[in-house]
């Protein structure tokens, strides 16, 4: 029998009812499918604006949708009709997919508190968000997001723990059984009752496989997406369903008890967007329709996903998995409670242009497609005037000649009456109208316009632009244009982030191992990481500025204006640190000119870790004496180690010895500089050069002194 959920006493008796029938199997699928229904009958309108979206995209441009029809339709041409698709749309939709799918905002994990734990809990998540993106493949998945945004306005990412994927582990499975006791000679023990003596023992009946699970993000079709309620963001909607068409092989994989239960059904308008694009590659017919033809399709059903957030009749949410009349899984809302103490929808959404008192987006290609129409109709005007009068032989009616007596350029041979013994001649061709070019121009001009891509996006000088300040100027005009769009994308990218580290927090209970790219390429690894570990610091913001540059030669020219400003100079040394700025200058793989610097970079910190252990290392002659003391300085620094050395002062007392054996080195390099020097000088000494106190006190400052500007090289 099931529990009913009681409501408040004033709640109406049909209210009570229709929830308590929810709560079960049947009432739960009822609701799952009336709420689908109703939601797709609501989306139509923006379906078939995403279906000419796309088809326009693709360059099916001669398409219209046929309202009594409920189809895209190819209306029939007339005699010699000419109908040419020139397509700028899909130029401008590579220029912005680039700009917004390889932009990567910067975003931090703020902690909970100001407690080192909490700080070093914040750390540790940012670096399992990087882990956690290098594993869902997050450079592909972000662009096949963005395509989505810019074809229909609209793009979802999904983000939930998936419990059958990850590393395969085993474990040897025991259990306790009561066995004779036996003695030294092997046999069984008895009481004074004559009774068998026996103990507790554990044995192995077996071995356990299981997965460690994986965090899965995955793009979601804006076809596929049904939201319910009334806000004007997804964060305000009670629940949501997401359809996907699966074959019955696959849902019987997912779902082994019972998928083997579901069987074939109709697709519906959630499911049909695949076989409208088989249509649209590969049109057999002259129309393309995206609603269901009413015939079974190749083995297959909608799977619906349902979660709800949580509320007072299900204080944790639930999760409803059904597919034609068949529940395959209810429980509660999987997703982790937030700060707030509810469970959130594992769905984020994505725009392009956010539409004011409206949830879904608007795609600028809406904008382009009456351009794009006017621009292939002027076109094939062009074209079809041109193939009307090209090779037209005028004879005179009954000359009966053959057009093998003509050259090869006779296409077409027209008879008209003979006027004044006219002989056979070639027609005359007219050029079309100087306008159509000016139309042609005009329609291109708005279009770009309208994506925001103009010339100079496309790599062109544009006319009349012949100053850098004005082509500047178009450039940043562009990225204003779309920039507004970067900004919705990085804050979307950060829910998701905040979202993916509150699952990892409860659901990462196996110990894994946290592999990440860190500075200079060095790879940063967190052994036997765990969920609890993060301390619930989840909270993740925007922390970086979208106003660089998209244009990779605009990028590097501020880069270079900020190096010539001291941007990159370097507080241990007072000079430009070159290899932040190639790096930043994106000049790839930088250890081949800075090989040795990587190699004595790498053993400074080998150091620093060996002396946290209590292991003291040795300085080497060889070694590059001043970045070691740059960097076991900056380790110094670090809260980490003031607070590490109150417990333990040696450790520090380690520090001071090993960087006096490095200042020995490098006073003996000094002197052996400033000898060669006066040699040179003949006797005199260089002006500037450093004496020993010198450079022991730039060199060896205590963390709490900090390192001096302008030491020497």
């Amino acid at each position: 029998m099931e529990d009913k959920i009681t409501l408040d006493p004033t709640t109406p008796r049909e209210l009570q009812e229709e929830i308590d029938h929810t709560k079960t199997e049947t009432g739960a699928m009822s609701m799952v499918q009336e709420e689908w229904e109703k939601g797709i009958r609501k989306l139509q309108p923006y379906h078939r604006q995403w279906f000419l979206n796309t088809a326009y995209l693709l360059g099916f441009q001669h398409l219209v949708w046929h309202p009594s029809k409920n189809r895209l339709w190819l209306p029939p041409s007339r005699r010699r009709q000419v109908r040419m698709t020139s397509n700028l749309m899909m130029s401008a939709y590579r220029i912005n997919l680039s700009k917004l799918s390889t932009g990567n905002a910067a975003i931090s994990v703020l902690p909970n508190s100001n407690e080192q734990e909490d700080v070093d809990a914040a750390r540790l998540a940012q670096k399992v968000w990087f882990h956690i993106k290098n594993d869902v493949h997050w450079k592909q998945l972000k662009r096949r997001l963005v395509g989505w945004v810019l074809t229909c306005g609209n793009g979802f990412l999904l983000t939930e723990w998936n419990p059958n994927a990850g590393e395969m582990l085993s474990s040897v499975k025991e259990e306790t059984a009561e066995v004779e006791q036996m003695d030294e000679m092997g046999n069984p023990m008895m009481n004074e009752m004559g009774e068998p003596v026996m103990q507790s023992r554990r044995q192995v009946v077996g071995v356990e496989q299981y997965r460690t699970g994986k965090l899965s993000i995955k793009t979601l079709s804006p076809f596929s997406v049904v939201p319910i309620g009334s806000g004007t963001e997804l964060d305000e909607c009670d629940s949501i369903i997401v359809g996907e068409w699966l074959s019955l092989e696959e849902i019987r994989r997912q779902f082994p008890d019972k998928g083997k239960y579901v069987t074939p059904e109709f697709r519906d308008s959630a499911s049909t967007f695949e076989k409208f694009l088989d249509g649209l590659v590969s049109p057999t017919t002259s129309q393309v329709n995206p609603q269901s033809s009413g015939e079974p399709s190749e083995k297959g059903a909608v799977v619906k996903r349902y979660w709800q957030k949580s509320t007072p009749e299900f204080p944790d949410g639930r999760m409803i998995i059904c597919a034609n009349n068949v529940m395959l899984f209810m429980g509660d809302n999987p997703t982790p409670k937030d700060n707030t103490g509810d469970r959130p929808l594992p769905v984020v959404h994505y725009r392009e242009i956010d539409v004011p008192f409206r949830l879904w987006g608007r795609s600028s290609i809406e904008d382009q497609i009456p351009d794009q129409k006017a621009y292939n109709k002027a076109l094939s005007i062009i074209l079809e005037h041109h193939s009307l009068f090209k090779g037209k032989w005028i004879v005179p009616r009954g000359a009966h000649l053959k057009e093998s007596n003509l050259d090869s350029s006779a296409d077409e041979v027209v008879e008209a009456i003979p006027i004044g013994g006219q002989m056979p001649h070639m027609a005359n061709i007219h050029p079309p109208q100087p306008t159509l070019f000016n139309v042609l121009k005009q329609h291109r001009e708005n279009m770009m316009e309208q994506s925001g891509v103009r010339e100079v996006s496309r790599g062109a000088l544009p006319s009349g632009a012949r100053s850098g300040i004005a082509i500047q100027l178009l450039q940043e005009s562009d990225t204003t244009q779309i920039g507004t769009t970067a900004i919705d994308i990085a804050e979307a990218d950060a829910r998701v982030a905040n979202l993916a580290l509150l699952i990892a927090s409860e659901r990462m209970v196996v110990p894994q191992k946290i592999r990440i790219i860190g500075k200079n390429n060095e790879v940063d690894v967190v052994d036997n990481f765990t969920g609890d570990m993060l301390r619930g610091n989840t909270q993740v913001i925007v922390a970086g500025t979208l106003g660089a540059p998209f244009s990779l030669v605009a990028r590097k020219a501020e880069i270079l204006d900020m190096e010539q400003r001291g941007a990159f100079i370097s507080p241990e040394t007072g000079r430009t640190d070159w290899r932040t700025v190639m790096e930043l200058l994106e000049f790839g793989q930088t250890q081949d000119v800075f090989s040795e610097q990587a190699l004595d970079e790498a053993q400074a910190e080998t150091e620093n870790r060996e002396m946290v252990n209590g292991a003291m290392p040795m300085a080497k002659r060889y070694q590059d004496h001043q970045l070691h003391v740059k960097i076991h300085n900056r380790r110094r620094k670090a809260p980490e180690y003031i607070e590490m050395i109150k417990q333990q002062p040696q450790i520090d007392q380690m520090y001071e010895q090993h960087l006096q054996q490095h200042g020995a080195f490098l006073t003996e390099q000094i002197q052996a500089a400033n000898a060669q020097a006066m040699a040179q000088m003949g006797g005199q000494q260089q002006s500037g050069a450093a004496t020993q106190e010198e450079v022991q006190s730039d060199q060896f400052a205590t963390p709490d002194e900090g390192i001096q500007q302008g030491g020497p090289m």
